[in-house]
């Protein structure tokens, strides 16, 4: 009886050490798992503002290269309705020198990458949240672009000798214009010095 306790007491510390054993593997492992998924997080937010970054300074870019054009346009279509009277589109044209509307194309690629990696929700919040609102910005700006596009240059738009309802249609689109963009362009050099930040 007594060799079976001192038996039993071996198997039993076997199996316990065993467990033990068993035990600070499954620990280890789970450690090591965590750290290479910590680490990977690390690398996707960091790639994320790189490419934010980059994004931001193109559509920066996009915006500043449009502002004199806008600006200088606003005045002459300003002074173009000051005139009264019917006016051609050849007039219209010479008086403003219309080069068309040029509104900003956004890039955007960043931002849909990150929210397909879900690397936006491995920045800090204020920056994520920093972030969302100069993309929401730019996507309402190229909406409202869009929507005066697709309303001033339809086919019925030019069938009228008289250009003035465009030119005004057009002062009020500039005026909206001439806002948002010195906003964006604020908004973008509010974002890009912290992209350096790291995650």
């Amino acid at each position: 009886m007594r060799l079976e306790r001192i038996l039993l007491g071996r198997s039993l510390a076997r199996w316990l050490a065993e467990l033990a054993l068993v035990t600070a593997g499954v620990f280890l492992a789970l450690l090591a798992d965590q750290w290479r998924e910590h680490r990977e997080q690390r690398q996707l937010a960091a790639d994320a503002l790189r490419n934010f970054a980059e994004e931001m300074r193109a559509n920066r870019k996009a915006v500043a290269d449009v502002r004199a054009y806008h600006e200088q346009l606003a005045r002459d279509v300003d002074a173009f309705l000051a005139e009264g009277g019917p006016k051609t589109l050849q007039q219209f044209q010479a008086a403003t020198r219309f080069r068309g509307v040029q509104p900003v194309v956004f890039e955007h690629t960043a931002w849909d990458l990150a929210l397909a990696t879900q690397s936006l929700s491995y920045l800090p919040h204020d920056l994520a949240y920093a972030i969302s609102l100069v993309y929401t910005r730019q996507q309402t700006f190229q909406a409202y672009e869009n929507s005066f596009a697709q309303g001033m240059f339809g086919p019925t738009t030019f069938q009228s000798d008289d250009t003035s309802a465009l030119a005004r249609a057009m002062q009020i689109y500039l005026t909206d214009v001439n806002i948002q963009e010195p906003k964006l362009m604020q908004a973008y050099d509010d974002a890009l010095p912290r992209l350096g930040e790291a995650p």
